[in-house]
């Protein structure tokens, strides 16, 4: 009889960043004080991490390391858990890109699939590299429990992936500012399970 084996993964999303409510995909902004506090008090709540993933970017990688050295854990940085690339949007304010380009915004809200930012990234292949990634990570960790500190982007595309949602469905998923999902993958011999069993994990309860 094959043995079940069950891993965990949890998706952190980063916190508040310096520069307001911008389109920062690859841009390497720093978190804000706030987004910090937030992030470390999600943290708090959780016991059991084993291995910490991250993407390189600073919003991520700062707490990714603080959160290492606090707890004594092995943290890798992957430029696959990095944020889609927007384009010719990155740095821009949000609201001015839904103003002057509300044609190219709404195409890319409704069908993601089939209007990417302009210049930048498709889902295609954002939702390559980040199974890609989190294969990966059930693979190598198996029987593990993991954390991979990425971005709201990358979370929504990967839970649409593996919850066989459509494309313009990932919009409908609530990511805030330090979410916290988690996954668990069981495998059977052959057979695998992936669930979502909790989304945005309230930080204020004891898990």
């Amino acid at each position: 009889m094959a043995e079940t084996i069950a891993t965990t993964i949890d998706l952190l999303r980063h916190g508040e960043c310096e520069g307001g409510a911008i389109f920062r995909g690859h841009l390497d902004v720093a978190l804000a004080e706030a987004g910090l506090a937030r992030m470390q008090a999600c943290a708090g709540t959780q016991r059991g991490w084993q291995r910490i993933l991250a993407s390189p970017l600073r919003r991520c990688r700062f707490f990714a390391e603080w959160l290492a050295a606090e707890r004594g854990l092995p943290l890798t940085l992957d430029d696959r858990l990095r944020e889609i690339d927007f384009g010719r949007w990155e740095g821009r304010e949000t609201a001015a890109v839904w103003a002057e380009e509300a044609e190219a915004a709404q195409a890319w809200f409704d069908d993601p699939e089939g209007h990417g930012p302009p210049g930048g990234e498709t889902l295609a292949a954002l939702r390559e590299r980040a199974r890609a990634a989190f294969d990966e990570a059930v693979r190598t960790h198996a029987g593990s429990h993991v954390v991979l500190v990425t971005h709201g982007g990358w979370i929504r595309a990967l839970l649409a992936d593996l919850l066989a949602m459509p494309a313009a469905a990932m919009h409908r998923l609530d990511v805030p500012y330090a979410c916290l999902s988690r996954l668990r993958v069981v495998r059977d011999g052959r057979r695998s399970l992936c669930q979502l069993v909790a989304h945005n994990i309230d930080a204020g309860a004891s898990r």
